[in-house]
């Protein structure tokens, strides 16, 4: 009977798989890229790579890692003055060009967006961040998405942009508002000192409705790269995460993506190739649909990201709510199969190991009594096993049975808490 349930957890586990293998796997297509932009020489190539680099890194790193130094609650005063001065001064820690830039205000949590600014200088930017926003001991500031232009040839240095949002976790302590996820632009210089080139902000402010990567419009998809006949089906429509704005529409089958129409001057319209390996080469662009095709991820050459979400008219809403709903709840009911089979299972077991110490108990009673009875030296009684060491290997199938169960209930009550949100 202990080998039963062994069993029976099989049986289980094969039952889980085959409820959860319901749910479809991401999908990637990837399609190569022709850039119309002039052609650079290899020297200037590897130039622009570097300030690229450094651009990337003095907004991830130095400017995020300073923003969140300067909040931290046992920072004394000497430090913040130190801090503040050295970011726009002549020093090896400096991060602004000079006590010139001018900052759009974020630290107001009205401040969202480029049609309500306010220009303050750098200095009194930060000053305005230590008085204003809450102090903490961990990181509050946060910065995702970062997206770097190409390097553009300045009159006196080279240029170029970080794309990025920008998230205070924080609080303000005079405007009693949450703060927004808000799309923030920095332009930087770069220039050579001591043979090594180096990225200095010249300005930080909201991105404008007009503002965008100008040399990414150059990317483009070969027009011959495609299926020879169009995909057919109905095209869907997908919407930029955090905005209402910025759209897709696009159709696929199992071996390509077509974006139709695209507002986003950086993704380009074309076809893109469904990827054996799951993922695309070095150098291509993307499209990766995820959970059950109700999310795409556009993944740039430069390996920058942009998410959206699908928008479903009301008959596809409804069609996937009944999806959900019949998942959770045949996903919940295997879980509670799974229990209720894991429970008597161990209540089968506690009865025979019952049993089990019963017939012992009088194995050791009618031995006690022959010792007495043949007045004969002879060893101790039997000792009992303990429940786990007896009920091995069943209590195995006892347990995962368990687990299963409790694994398919919590899966089926997320697809039924999806089903709500849609």
């Amino acid at each position: 009977m202990k080998h039963l349930f062994t069993i029976i957890l099989f049986s289980q586990c094969f039952l889980s798989v085959t409820v959860l293998a319901q749910q479809k796997s991401a999908k990637t297509y990837a399609a190569i890229i022709g850039n119309a932009g002039p052609v650079v020489s290899p020297d200037i190539k590897r130039r622009n790579d570097e300030i690229k680099f450094q651009a990337r890194t003095r907004i991830n790193k130095d400017l995020l890692e300073f923003l969140n130094l300067l909040i931290k609650d046992d920072l004394g005063e000497n430090e913040r003055n130190y801090l503040i001065q050295n970011s726009y001064l002549l020093n090896p820690q400096q991060i602004f060009s000079g006590d010139g830039v001018v900052i759009e205000d974020d630290i107001d949590p009205n401040h969202t967006s480029a049609e309500n600014i306010v220009d303050i200088g750098i200095e009194r930017y930060l000053r305005n961040l230590d008085l204003f926003y809450s102090k903490s001991d961990s990181a509050t500031i946060a910065f995702s998405n970062l997206v770097v232009s190409d390097v553009q040839e300045g009159k006196e240095f080279p240029y170029l942009k970080v794309f990025f949002t920008q998230k205070f976790n924080g609080r303000n302590k005079q405007v009693n508002i949450p703060y927004k996820a808000v799309q923030r632009v920095a332009e930087l210089r770069a220039e050579k000192l001591n043979g090594k080139w180096q990225t200095f902000i010249t300005r930080l402010g909201f991105l404008r409705p007009d503002e965008s990567l100008s040399p990414l419009h150059n990317l483009t998809i070969p027009k011959d790269f495609g299926p020879k006949q169009p995909v057919k089906g109905t095209a869907k429509i997908f919407q930029k995460v955090d905005t209402t704005i910025d759209t897709l529409i696009v159709n696929w089958d199992k071996q390509w993506l077509q974006v139709v129409r695209s507002t986003i001057p950086q993704l380009p319209t074309g076809s893109y190739q469904r990827s054996k390996t799951g993922s695309s080469r070095k150098g291509d662009i993307s499209m990766t649909l995820a959970k059950s095709e109700q999310k795409l991820i556009f993944r740039r050459n430069d390996g920058a990201q942009i998410a959206f979400d699908r928008v479903n008219n009301p008959k596809e809403t409804d069609r996937l709510k009944l999806k959900y709903r019949r998942n959770g709840w045949l996903q919940i009911a295997a879980g509670l199969v799974a229990l209720g089979t894991s429970y008597g299972g161990y209540t089968n077991l506690q009865k025979s190991y019952n049993t089990y110490n019963g017939e012992l108990a009088k194995l050791n009673a009618e031995y006690a009594i022959w010792k007495d009875l043949s007045q004969q030296p002879a060893g101790n009684p039997v000792t009992s096993m303990n429940f786990n060491s007896y009920s091995r290997p069943g209590i195995y199938a006892v347990y995962g049975g368990g687990t299963t169960g409790a694994g398919l209930i919590l899966n089926g009550i997320r697809q039924l808490i999806k089903a709500g949100k849609l």
